[in-house]
This record gives C-alpha cells, sequence and structure tokens, in this order.
C-alpha cells in the first residue's frame, strides 16, 4: 500500500501547510480496500498478524477507552493490549487521544472496535503514516524509492539474520500484493473517468457568463477567470499548476451566497482556498470535494442557482445567441 498511497492517493498541494490525505471517491475507494484488508488480517493471517513492526503507526485517535474491552487493560485515559511484544511493551498503547500500534492484529482489532468509525481511523492513520510499509518492515523496504519490487523485497528480508524473517516475508509479501491491487484498482477506476479539458471548462464558463447578470432569473451574478492570460494550450493556470491538472480559477458570484473562488481541473471542479487580500494569490489547497464539472458544483452550492438552472433549457443545448 505504500506506493498506492504515494502514487495514487490524492493529497492537498505543498505550500499551504501539512499535506493532507484529499477527501476524493478515490481516495475513499482505497481507503475502504484498506481497511477491509487489515480488518480481515487476523482471521485470514493468524501467524503474520503477530508480527512487531519496526517502529509503531502513530495519529490522533477519535476512539474512547471505553470503546475497548476483553483483550486490554483500561484506565480513564489509557488503554494498554495484553498481547506484548518479546520485552513486555504492549502493541497497543492508547494515551488520549494518541495511539500507537506495533502490530497488524491489533490494528485489526483497533477497526473491528472502532465499527462505523474505522475509515476515519484509517484515514487518520494514513495521514499520520505517509509510508506505513517502512514503520512496519523497516527503511530498508521504502516504497518511495523506485526499485521497490516484489523481488528487492524478498531480497532483503531474505539476507535479514532476524530469526523471524520468514513471517517478516510473509508480511512483505502481503502488504506488495495489497499494493499491486490497489493500484490497478486506482488505474482502472481513473480509466473510466471522463476528464475536463480547457475547451469543455471554457465553454462551459462562456455559456454561464451568457444567463449572468442582474436580474432574478439570471443563474448567477457574475463569474470570471482570475487570470486574463490564455496559455497555446487554453490553461489558464501557471505551468507550475498545469502538471497538477488544473486549467484555471475562476470568481463566482451565485445570488445567494458569497463569492466562491473555483478551480477548475482535469479530474473536475472544486472550491480552493481563495485569494489572499494582500497579494491577490490563489490559495490552491482544496477545500471541498470533487465534482464532475461546474454546473454540478454550482447546484451543491447554491440553491438560487440550482432553481434558475431548472427553468433554463439543459447546457448541452444551448447555443450562445
Amino acid at each position: 500500500m505504500g506506493v498506492a498511497l504515494t502514487r495514487s492517493a490524492q493529497w492537498t498541494a505543498a505550500g499551504y501547510g501539512t499535506r493532507t490525505l484529499e477527501i476524493t471517491p478515490l481516495n475513499e475507494v482505497i481507503l475502504k480496500e484498506i481497511a477491509m484488508f487489515v480488518e480481515s488480517f487476523i482471521y485470514k493471517h493468524p501467524q503474520e498478524a503477530k508480527y512487531v513492526f519496526v517502529e509503531p503507526l502513530e495519529w490522533k485517535t477519535n476512539l474512547d477507552p471505553s470503546a475497548f474491552e476483553s483483550g486490554y487493560i483500561v484506565s480513564e485515559t489509557t488503554v494498554k493490549s495484553e498481547e506484548v511484544d518479546k520485552d513486555g511493551q504492549p502493541l497497543l498503547f492508547l494515551s488520549v487521544p494518541h495511539i500507537k500500534i506495533r502490530s497488524l492484529g491489533q490494528l485489526s482489532r483497533l477497526l473491528l472496535i472502532a465499527k462505523d468509525r474505522k475509515l476515519k481511523e484509517a484515514q487518520a492513520c494514513i495521514k499520520a503514516n505517509r509510508d506505513p510499509v517502512t514503520k512496519i518492515l523497516g527503511l530498508d523496504y521504502n516504497t518511495v524509492k523506485e526499485d521497490t519490487s516484489t523481488v528487492n523485497i524478498l531480497d532483503k528480508i531474505t539476507k535479514d539474520e532476524d530469526p523471524e524473517s520468514e513471517i517478516k516475508m510473509k508480511v512483505g509479501m502481503l502488504l506488495k500484493q495489497l499494493d499491486l491491487y490497489l493500484l490497478n484498482h486506482s488505474l482502472k477506476r481513473i480509466s473510466l473517468q471522463i476528464c475536463l479539458n480547457p475547451t469543455t471548462v471554457k465553454n462551459d464558463i462562456e455559456l454561464l457568463k451568457h444567463f449572468s447578470g442582474k436580474g432574478e432569473q439570471t443563474v448567477l451574478e457574475s463569474i470570471d477567470y482570475t487570470s486574463d492570460y490564455e496559455f497555446s494550450n487554453g490553461c489558464r493556470a501557471p505551468p507550475w499548476r498545469q502538471i497538477h491538472g488544473e486549467i484555471c480559477y475562476v470568481l463566482v458570484k451565485p445570488h445567494d451566497v458569497e463569492t466562491l473562488c473555483v478551480t477548475c481541473s482535469t479530474e473536475g471542479v472544486f472550491l480552493n482556498g481563495g485569494k489572499t487580500e494582500d497579494e491577490g494569490e490563489i490559495n490552491y489547497e482544496r477545500k471541498s470535494e470533487m465534482y464532475k464539472d461546474l454546473v454540478t458544483f454550482l447546484k451543491e452550492k447554491s440553491a438560487k442557482f440550482s432553481e434558475n438552472m431548472s427553468k433554463q433549457v439543459s447546457l448541452q443545448n444551448l447555443e450562445i445567441s
């Protein structure tokens, strides 16, 4: 799951605080698959579930100590697993709200305890542990490296003098299989998505402009690009943002909500952090879910837009007069 998390999962852009896992349909699919894998691990792979991580996975949990029952030593603010390593250290330790887990077995139990909150816990864990495989298997198995293949993982593990190398090898193989599955699953999902392009986005904006202005029947008060400069490829986003698939940014003023600063990208449309007052720069970090197009986004954000749009002919059949 290391490469899948670093390459396929969608993180907020660097430059405005810590990068975090975004709320996107693709990330939700990845989280669900990881949660299913981990939750069933203790039953499907009981021996490998006992393997002790090189470093613990740590994050802030929303679980209360009272949620833990048999198999744990519970106080008002702490929880210790009865299961310990060879040095007598617990494989799960919670000191509200910080939790440390050192085996897939305990991670599996935690998700079972979390129940309907398991995806939130999985998300919090992944946000805090960008490369979990390195913590589980060790620095030599850093999944960010290009050469991290199944063969390399096996070669490194089999050369270890650790007496538990066989179990470590099996854990490494299982994680690699999950990683490949997540990557393939992500690629299939992405290939089915219809991407936006500069021409489509430009046409949508021009059509919305045509039906915007003063008056109660218009769909918007105004919609304007943040930049007048258009590159030869039709994009208005700066080149260093085009690398991320961003096409342009628009300021949209609906009739019933404040002005929205919107990013249009090849993946879809979303609310960004707005323009800074002092320098007029765009805060590129995503602040909403991803929507398939500008109209869908605006229908969600503005009841008046949705109402007035329903009175117009469908955008696909409109022509600028």
